[in-house]
């Protein structure tokens, strides 16, 4: 386990920019609501050339340039909802994944997936831990 203090949007990019250096692609982002979830998203698109990165709060998964997915699952209840969805066969066919709220993991994860988790410690203080 890793633990980095960031302030900034700079410092979640270069933390970013450290993970696919060390060709990790593959993401569960763990943590409360309006704490940068999709802004780390944003930053791993940025790092591949992946522009207008939208929240998939509605629509469960966005796929951008046939390369990312990025997924929501916080309104998916069950894991029947998940399966008649069909998004777990569509996590496999994409090099670069990005999930907010994941749920039903067994359904997809692999040894690849890093848990990643931002706590928030004050206003403009927060704690990234990668798992």
């Amino acid at each position: 386990m890793l633990r980095k203090n960031i302030s900034t949007i700079q410092d979640l990019e270069n933390s970013v920019k450290d993970l696919l250096e060390k060709w990790h692609k593959k993401f569960l982002l763990k943590w409360d609501l309006w704490v940068w979830k999709t802004e780390f998203t944003k930053q791993l698109a940025k790092q591949i050339w992946i522009k207008n990165i939208s929240s998939p709060t509605y629509t469960y998964i966005n796929i951008y340039d046939d390369k990312m997915l990025h997924g929501d699952f916080y309104r998916i209840d069950t894991k029947e909802e998940f399966l008649n969805l069909g998004i777990s066969d569509e996590i496999q066919e994409y090099e670069y994944i990005s999930i907010e709220w994941p749920k039903f993991q067994e359904l997809y994860q692999d040894e690849d997936f890093l848990e990643i988790e931002i706590k928030k410690n004050s206003q403009d203080k927060r704690e990234i831990i990668i798992k």
